[in-house]
């Protein structure tokens, strides 16, 4: 569906949230992908949910990454895909 080539990823390499499972807390992927890309030379922003990642819950840094990208399509009149 995208131009080949033309996706970018924004916040790769975001903080990680925490969590408690049991008695232990850690780090756990964020399960959010966020970018831009072209469709027929046409900017589209879009982002993609993990459901692998603790069944696709939404968290602080997950919630932020979807702001944002909301935001920069606000500002540039660009569409949004999930």
């Amino acid at each position: 569906m995208f131009d080949y080539g033309s996706f970018e990823e924004f916040d790769a390499y975001s903080p990680s949230a925490e969590t408690s499972l049991g008695k232990a807390t850690k780090a756990i992927r964020d399960g959010l992908i966020t970018g831009f890309e072209t469709i027929n030379g046409r900017q589209v922003y879009a982002y993609s949910q993990d459901f692998n990642i603790l069944g696709g819950s939404l968290g602080l840094v997950h919630a932020a990454k979807i702001v944002k990208i909301q935001d920069m399509a606000l500002k540039t009149g660009s569409p949004v895909m999930d």
